[in-house]
């Protein structure tokens, strides 16, 4: 059976491939919006403290801090701390932490809010994903919210391609090759990024793809309670064809 990707090649794969294969400006504008969006999602004013977990090189984390709040990055990539240390520059805001976000080196309850955008959940399996959940729990206040963004199961069997390719700026060409188990829920991508040059570079990892469903009981066994789906930040109801969005709170 199919299972997610080792930690070793996780490691390999957030560094400077996935700098030059997803850095993009309009990527990256739309990443601000929907990390305000998220922070609105979980009633949260400039000056609340927020974590973004993982945070990778910055995009929604650097948004947030702008926009007043009071935010720590933490991502187990030291190369994108390094980018998302450059991009936020001087400023007090926001604080950068390496760490694995099974074990967050910060005190319980210090956060009024918790994001994790953009399919960061599920490079663990079913059982490690639920520890991470619990840790992000630990650091939230009592009220706190947490907000999940996701891609789903239901969403990934509606428009399954086995191939595609997209365009990713500088003449950047990022080829994707996917299989799918649908015994595990995890699908494994071959992606080629073929630069201007004309030079490969080769990634191949897995993911488990969780239903709504199974993210809910997680949430749930994680110590969180009243779990709303959405299928965007603006409340719009889950469907096949959506990306999937949480919102839990602290008991």
């Amino acid at each position: 059976m199919t299972k997610p990707s080792s930690t070793a090649d996780w490691d390999d794969f957030f560094g400077e491939f996935y700098l030059r294969a997803y850095v993009q400006d309009e990527a990256d504008a739309q990443a601000g919006e929907d990390a305000l969006a998220a922070a609105r999602l979980a009633g949260a004013a400039s000056g609340a403290e927020v974590i973004d977990v993982p945070c990778g090189y910055g995009r929604h984390t650097i948004a947030l801090a702008r926009a007043g709040f009071r935010v720590v990055g933490v991502d187990r990539s030291q190369t994108l701390l390094d980018e998302a240390k450059r991009r936020a520059g001087h400023e007090r805001w926001p604080k950068l932490v390496r760490a694995d976000y099974r074990e967050l080196p910060l005190p319980d309850a210090s956060f009024d809010a918790a994001l994790n955008l953009f399919t960061s959940l599920g490079y663990l399996g079913d059982e490690a994903d639920t520890k991470v959940l619990g840790e992000i729990r630990r650091v939230l206040k009592p009220g706190g919210k947490l907000v999940l963004e996701t891609m789903h199961r239901d969403r990934l069997v509606e428009g399954w391609q086995d191939k595609d390719w997209m365009l990713m700026g500088e003449g950047r060409l990022l080829l994707a090759q996917r299989t799918w188990d649908p015994v595990t829920g995890v699908a494994q991508t071959t992606q080629t990024l073929i630069d201007g040059r004309g030079e490969r570079d080769v990634r191949t990892f897995s993911v488990r793809t969780y239903t709504a469903t199974e993210l809910l009981k997680m949430i749930d066994a994680a110590g969180f309670a009243d779990a709303k789906t959405y299928g965007s930040f603006t409340g719009d109801p889950l469907t096949t064809t959506s990306r999937l969005v949480i919102r839990a709170t602290v008991g």
